[in-house]
This record gives structure tokens, C-alpha cells and sequence, in this order.
């Protein structure tokens, strides 16, 4: 049975497609390259005719305003240990267990402190009442949350 012509392999020495490798004597010139753009870019003086002519406009906008609320995510964790008050929002829970703090260890309140400060741009809530301060030491939770309003300016 004979095969057609167009069915040879392409590795052939009969091969109409030439399999010798293309050797290049240095890099593509620039023309050649392939380009990743999508639209083409204008020319430098197409950009300075329209930056003119809608110059007036740019520097007339006026300034978007600012937006009227900020978001911040609060976190926090304690480890729960026998004998400790349980307190969340301020109410001591009846448990067996509570939070091992330096303060309180309200983690509720803790949460919404450490919101505050996200939203406002602050550290969290560890480093602007480190446990290290004695000032801290088995603090109220609310004053955690009266000293992280005032920092805001509203």
C-alpha cells in the first residue's frame, strides 16, 4: 500500500518544511519584536495636544469628597483559665473559666477597640496599651474604648 506524498513526517529528508534549526546572528531588532500592547500608543505630540486641551478641566475639577465612615476589623484571643471572670461587653459571665489578661480581658470590647484603632490608621490594640504597661494592669475594658474614641476627631 502506498502512502500519499503530503502524509511523510515532517523529519523526512523528503520533508517539503525545512527542519534546520534558524541560527540568528544577534538579538531581534526592535520592529521585530512582538508587541503586548493593546491599544497603540499615541504620539508625543498627539499626548501634549490633548493634556492641552483638557488642561483647563483637570485643574478646575473639584476634589471628590470624603467618604463619611471609616472600616476597621478587630481581633482578638485569650486563653480561658480556671478561676478568672468571664466578662464579654462588660458583663461578668458565671463560668468556671475566664480570659488570662493583663486587663480585663474583655474580647468583645478588645474587638471593637482594636476596629477603632484600624479604622482611624492606628497599631492595634497591643501596642497602644501593651501588656507591659503597669498602667494596664487588670484595667476596665471601657477604658480601652473611651481613650481609642479620643483619638478620633469626631
Amino acid at each position: 500500500m502506498a502512502t500519499a506524498p503530503y502524509a511523510s513526517s515532517l523529519f523526512l529528508a523528503s520533508s517539503p518544511i525545512s527542519t534546520a534549526p534558524r541560527i540568528r546572528a544577534g538579538p531581534c531588532p526592535p520592529s521585530a519584536q512582538p508587541s503586548l500592547r493593546l491599544r497603540p500608543r499615541p504620539s508625543p505630540a498627539a499626548a501634549a495636544a490633548v493634556q492641552a486641551e483638557h488642561q483647563p478641566a483637570l485643574t478646575a475639577a473639584p476634589k471628590p469628597p470624603a467618604l463619611p465612615f471609616r472600616v476597621g476589623h478587630g481581633f482578638d484571643l485569650h486563653r480561658l483559665e480556671p478561676d478568672l471572670p468571664l466578662i464579654i461587653g462588660g458583663i461578668n459571665i458565671p463560668h468556671d473559666r475566664g480570659c488570662e489578661a493583663h486587663s480585663d480581658g474583655d474580647v468583645l470590647l478588645h474587638c471593637v477597640v482594636d476596629a477603632i484603632l484600624g479604622a482611624l490608621g492606628l497599631p492595634d490594640i497591643g501596642q497602644i496599651f501593651p501588656d507591659s504597661d503597669p498602667r494596664w494592669k487588670g484595667a476596665d475594658s471601657s477604658v480601652f474604648m473611651r481613650e481609642a474614641v479620643s483619638f478620633s476627631s469626631f
